[in-house]
């Protein structure tokens, strides 16, 4: 079998059906590839949109388990996958079906390809923004493809399940597990082929979506998730002894470290929560926060590494903030 699409499925009811019919729309047989969804303890009707799917296509699994989070989900879906390759889908998003015959195409020609990238569409119920990473095709090892693209998605991407080996998601955490995840893998490859077209939708419109919940106790749930990622990157550089390696795992851990912080900033986390995260990143000398490959993010760093000008800033931005949200919703009301 080809190909193996995993799919954690969590309250998506609304999306499912659209997510599986891009993909069966594909021009592949279906005895090529499966669907394999994983029922993470949904609480509305989407593993029954599936049943009834699968009643017209033998290819479909449907796997239910209780709520464990898309990382335990998608970790089950490696292990049940048939497929050479696997390709994770977000229930709520869609692919572009015709990229597999590009993809297929290219297996054909090189056999040996671990990872296919590809571009993909930011859209909404309003909106669709081409998201532009290759425009040419390319073809180069995982190195590479981490030298030249610091922002890793885990969709817009198929790998070769062999490739993947024993890397699994880290269970229990829903925010940077794909960058991990991809890390990893990517830090391993010697044969990744890129190409310049778009092979996925990603939903920008989803409500229900972790990174729209933007409670404080979720954004708090988030930079937990990031600062274990980050030790454990951290921890796979200590382990490894290839300078090639441990330069590119560094150099990515800088750039999240630094996002990190600057979420943070944005996030109008409080002084506190500042003091914590610099006290668990000093012994890894993760701060000072290492400067990156982003111009933009060494600048906010000439604020973040000083704490006697950025925690007055950060209380002035935090005593303030709600006042002036205050007032601009006032505006609105008023207009």
């Amino acid at each position: 079998m080809f190909i193996s699409f995993i799919i954690p499925l969590y309250n998506a009811s609304r999306f499912i059906l659209k997510a599986l019919d891009s993909i069966y729309k594909n021009a592949l047989d279906e005895g090529a590839y499966e669907v394999v969804v994983i029922d993470d303890g949904s609480k509305d009707n989407g593993a029954e949109i599936v049943k009834d799917y699968a009643s017209c296509h033998k290819n479909l699994r449907l796997l239910q388990q209780p709520n464990k989070g898309a990382s335990a989900a998608r970790n089950r879906g490696i292990e049940a996958a048939k497929g050479e390759f696997i390709w994770f889908v977000a229930a709520d998003d869609r692919i572009e079906p015709t990229i597999l015959e590009t993809v297929w195409q290219i297996y054909q020609e090189k056999p040996e390809t671990e990872l296919f990238g590809f571009n993909h569409v930011d859209w909404s119920e309003v909106l669709e923004s081409p998201r532009v990473t290759y425009r040419k095709r390319v073809s180069t090892d995982g190195l590479g493809l981490l030298r030249s693209h610091p922002y890793m998605y885990l969709w817009n991407r198929i790998f070769r399940k062999s490739a993947i080996g024993d890397t699994r998601f880290p269970e229990g955490t829903r925010n940077t597990e794909d960058w991990y995840f991809d890390l990893k893998v990517f830090a391993r490859l010697k044969h990744v082929e890129c190409i310049p077209e778009n092979g996925y939708y990603y939903n920008s419109d989803n409500p229900y979506s972790t990174l729209r919940n933007r409670s404080h106790e979720s954004l708090r749930k988030n930079a937990e998730d990031s600062q274990l990622i980050h030790r454990l990157i951290w921890e796979e550089i200590q382990k490894t002894d290839n300078p090639g390696i441990k330069a590119e795992l560094q150099r990515s851990l800088n750039y999240s470290v630094m996002g990190f912080f600057y979420g943070m900033f944005v996030d109008h986390f409080s002084i506190k929560e500042f003091r914590m995260a610099m006290k668990k990143y000093e012994p890894m000398g993760l701060y000072p926060i290492p400067k990156s490959g982003s111009k933009r993010g060494n600048k906010f760093l000439k604020l973040a590494n000083r704490p006697y000008l950025l925690f007055p800033v950060v209380l002035v931005r935090n005593l303030f903030s709600p006042i002036l949200s205050f007032l601009k919703s006032k505006q609105q009301i008023g207009n």
